[in-house]
């Protein structure tokens, strides 16, 4: 059944298909309450395999659920029928590597390091998993996404399987010819050393070009392909692709030390290691005289760093106070720079971004400067609690329960909400439906300690965190036919009658949002349906006037303006939204919709504006899944076909 069109559960809108194999189909859809888009994957019950191979419906279902990496879709739904299993997961926006090479024929040596490490980083993470490792099994170009900023992102577990001590051979020998290890057909289990090979192969097409399966059909040494490639990335692919897995690298750990040390690998860095090693006798002497002067100076430059430190702190906590987000940031990370072990300015960092709605910018600082490396700042309680919240703001429930367990001291001042956004974060990250009361029963003490604290500015954050609680889970709050909108608007408005002033953008950003969600819902009442777009409006308006950042913001005031008929307004927010995020497509591209609805009515008909802003829109990094892109892209075909623009 071809969903393209429909409305699947009366939640989510599919809008096209990714892609087709064997017993499954990639549907992309939208979810109409909160405007998300979701990956849909339809798995077909009746699907037998042609070669006898054993066809496990749920293996990456299975494997997937229980897993939690930046590099990895989340699954967020799982919906059985009768012939047809569903799984809502993550929608990657982004570009396959076997797409990127066709694009560019090949990549430079450099860009191919860095994926390699954060390919190693998400193997090591399923090699470490207990209490069996996953075996990943077909790592090739085209299940490895590259999305706008960079990262990599692992697609298609379907043929993923735990390595098992007890087991001396795989069920099936399935894999992609050229990329899979010798063993995959073989009378031998797969293990970690499977991937590394998968790995090797990719690094080799990457960076000369040549696939496994274009002539001469063998993995040869690279530099012969492509001489501009330092002997490195050589001995690193020649021992990832090695036919004995004894003679490869036997961890992703090992293989990664290399990458990261790459230069090492070089004759000519060991030429003047060994240069350098007769000249370390003299050195010592040097250091012993000169440590004594160094020692003195030392106390200075750490009072002064201090004293740096703190003036930065200052500032940055100044510019939040006036709303000015991204100076803040950068006062931050200043101090950050003076001090990397203080866990204050980070904590601060993420704050300002959450205060500014800012959810993913917080998710990107936390990945880039805490958890990559610095394991000291993860001993900090109160940094914990605040990585933890980030996520539960941004609905990463299971991640969020990770760093909650981390606390050791839950009793410090100010972690008082803990024993009640814990429980919550475990029952909603397991997305299991048995869970519903105890789900409903942990909100519920929530609400309850809110209601009796008497600090208001903790009650405005929590009613707004449990506004969203009510939105992105109708199954468990449900009271009505009207899903959730209505409790998330009644709770929004609690902490908007405790706001002591119209700077908080979150609350009027979710406030907007969730009247918008209403108006959607009684569009059919002409009178309520401008009732609550006005409602709408104003709590935008507000948002923009509190200073708010997101290109969101002034998209969505736009939008209502032109559902409420004043298109003046409307062209005059496009206007400034294109003004302020000048790389941002969709001001580019509403701007040319509204002026091809004003065209429509007007007797002389004059879509230069319209053709002037959809060329515009075209040379900006779009999303060709928007919705309202592809509406455009209809329109601007049609007035073409039709001659009325060139």
């Amino acid at each position: 059944m071809d969903l393209v069109g429909t409305l699947f559960e009366n939640k989510y809108q599919v809008i096209d298909v990714l892609g087709k194999g064997g017993m499954s189909t990639v549907y992309l859809a939208k979810d109409i309450n909160v405007q998300k888009l979701w990956a849909i994957k339809e798995v077909n019950k009746n699907f037998k395999s042609g070669d006898g191979l054993k066809v496990d419906l749920m293996a990456e279902t299975n494997i997937l659920k229980r897993l939690d990496h930046s590099a990895l879709p989340r699954i967020v739904d799982i919906i059985d029928k009768k012939d047809n299993i569903y799984v809502v997961l993550d929608f990657i926006d982004g570009v396959s590597l076997d797409r990127k090479l066709q694009q560019q024929g090949v990549i430079d040596e450099e860009t191919v390091i860095d994926w390699a490490k954060q390919i190693c980083d998400v193997l090591n993470y399923l090699h470490q998993q207990k209490p069996n490792p996953i075996i990943y099994r077909d790592m090739k170009p085209g299940n490895l996404m590259l999305t706008g900023d960079g990262r990599i992102k692992l697609i298609d577990f379907g043929i993923a399987r735990e390595y098992k001590e007890d087991s001396s051979l795989d069920t099936t020998y399935i894999g992609t010819k050229g990329y899979a290890a010798p063993e995959q057909y073989g009378s031998y289990q797969t293990d970690a050393r499977t991937d590394i090979y998968s790995l090797g192969v990719t690094l080799y097409h990457l960076t000369t070009g040549k696939g496994p399966n274009d002539p001469p059909f063998e993995i040869k040494q690279v530099r012969k392909i492509n001489p501009s490639l330092s002997e490195g990335i050589e001995i690193i692919i020649d021992k990832c692709t090695h036919q004995d897995p004894i003679l490869r690298y036997q961890s992703v750990k090992e293989l990664l030390n290399d990458l990261e040390n790459i230069h090492k690998l070089n004759s000519k860095y060991k030429d003047e290691l060994r240069k350098k090693q007769i000249k370390i006798s003299s050195t010592i002497v040097i250091f012993i005289l000169s440590l004594l002067l160094v020692v003195n100076g030392i106390f200075g430059v750490k009072n002064q760093y201090a004293a740096e430190y703190n003036q930065s702190i200052d500032n940055g906590n100044k510019l939040t106070a006036k709303g000015n987000t991204g100076s803040a940031v950068d006062n931050f990370k200043n101090a950050i720079a003076k001090d990397s072990n203080n866990a204050d300015a980070y904590i601060k960092v993420i704050a300002a971004y959450l205060k500014n709605n800012e959810q993913t910018q917080s998710i990107d600082f936390i990945e880039t400067y805490i958890t990559s490396g610095n394991s000291k700042l993860l001993k900090n309680d109160n940094l914990l609690y605040e990585i933890g919240m980030a996520y539960f703001e941004n609905e990463n429930y299971s991640t969020s329960y990770k760093y909650f367990t981390k606390i050791k001291n839950p009793d410090l001042e100010g972690l008082e909400p803990l024993k009640y956004y814990r429980p919550i974060a475990q029952a909603l990250g397991v997305m299991d439906v048995t869970k519903t009361d105890e789900i409903v029963k942990s909100v519920k003490k929530l609400e309850d300690y809110v209601q009796t604290s008497s600090d208001v500015n903790f009650k405005i954050n929590a009613y707004i965190t449990l506004a969203g609680i009510y939105r992105d889970n109708p199954e468990q709050f449900s009271e009505s036919n009207n899903n959730n909108t209505d409790k998330e608007i009644i709770t929004l408005e609690k902490a908007n009658t405790l706001s002591p002033d119209k700077s908080n953008i979150v609350l009027y950003q979710q406030l907007g949002q969730a009247y918008y969600n209403k108006a959607t819902q009684l569009k059919p009442d002409p009178v309520q349906y401008n009732n609550y777009l006005n409602k709408a409006l104003e709590n935008y308006k507000n948002t923009i006037a509190a200073g708010s950042q997101l290109s969101d913001s002034y998209y969505k005031l736009g939008i209502i303006y032109k559902y409420l008929g004043n298109m003046i307004e409307s062209e005059k927010v496009f206007l400034k939204e294109i003004q302020m995020f000048p790389d941002d497509y969709k001001g580019y591209m509403e701007l040319a919709l509204l002026y091809q609805y004003i065209q429509q009515n007007n007797v002389q008909k004059d879509y230069s504006n319209f053709s002037n802003y959809y060329k515009l829109t075209m040379t900006k990094n779009h999303n060709n899944n928007d919705v309202d892109f592809i509406n455009l892209q209809q329109k601007y075909n049609d007035l073409k076909s039709q001659g009325l623009i060139k």
